[in-house]
């Protein structure tokens, strides 16, 4: 069981940041977002913000949403 979530921790939050992950936010929100997550998909384009990184969000003043939970 340990060796699946290790295996899933690095599909789904080490690989795509890896990769050069974007990352969505919304000028009326304080959340970042996947771009596949269901409440990014709802932020229109003149609202949209998008990150390189995690961190790049974070320090804008964001925090990770917690329905698709990108890494912090």
């Amino acid at each position: 069981m340990r060796r699946l979530i290790t295996i899933l921790l690095l599909l789904f939050v080490l690989v795509p940041v890896a990769l050069g992950a974007e990352f969505w936010g919304s000028s009326r929100s304080n959340k970042y977002h996947f771009p596949s997550c269901k409440w990014a998909q709802k932020i229109s384009s003149h609202n949209l913000i998008k990150f390189s990184s995690p961190s790049d969000a974070q320090k804008s003043g964001y925090v990770p949403c917690k329905v698709c939970r990108p890494p912090r």
